[in-house]
């Protein structure tokens, strides 16, 4: 299972919830007028670009829709994908149990997320749970942490989640 953040650049400077719930009705209808759009519209390939700059280790892949691109962090093991597309950025990363490991990879995030922050002014939705933040909120990868550890051992303990549970 994977955990996921979602990244967006509003247009009035600040994140709203009535903002994510049109993002949820309508994102994905491209008929929109521009100007009911309450995030920025973006250039992928663009950014993209501005995050290799930031750490060239990153492996740029071609996205699955338009002009979207994949950004994966070198060590597959982290697990950590970026996805680019012409409304934000998606930020990927496993669920795991609550430990050093689980620490790195969201300090990692962290770092991408923070800067993504102070260069153009993204914020943070986590539908996971259901927070709004800017980079400078902290206690919002606290709560990330914790969350995963009390799911992790759910999760492990289902059969045919792709855990680690044999299913018997």
């Amino acid at each position: 299972m994977m955990y996921e953040i979602h990244l967006y650049v509003p247009k009035t400077g600040r994140l709203t919830d009535a903002m994510i719930q049109w993002l949820y009705a309508h994102g994905q209808d491209p008929r929109q007028p521009e100007h009911f759009w309450p995030v920025r519209r973006l250039r992928p390939y663009v950014l993209a670009r501005h995050m290799l700059r930031l750490d060239p280790t990153l492996i740029a892949v071609r996205g699955a829709v338009g002009e979207d691109v994949e950004l994966h962090y070198p060590d597959p093991n982290m697990g950590i994908v970026l996805y680019v597309h012409d409304r934000g950025v998606i930020v990927f990363f496993p669920y795991m149990a609550y430990s050093v490991y689980s620490r790195v990879v969201l300090g990692i995030c962290n770092v991408y997320i923070r800067h993504l922050y102070l260069a153009a002014g993204f914020w943070s939705y986590d539908p996971q749970l259901n927070t709004i933040a800017h980079a400078g909120d902290y206690r919002s990868m606290e709560e990330t942490a914790v969350l995963m550890d009390m799911l992790m051992p759910r999760l492990l303990e289902q059969p045919n989640t792709g855990g680690l549970s044999d299913g018997r």
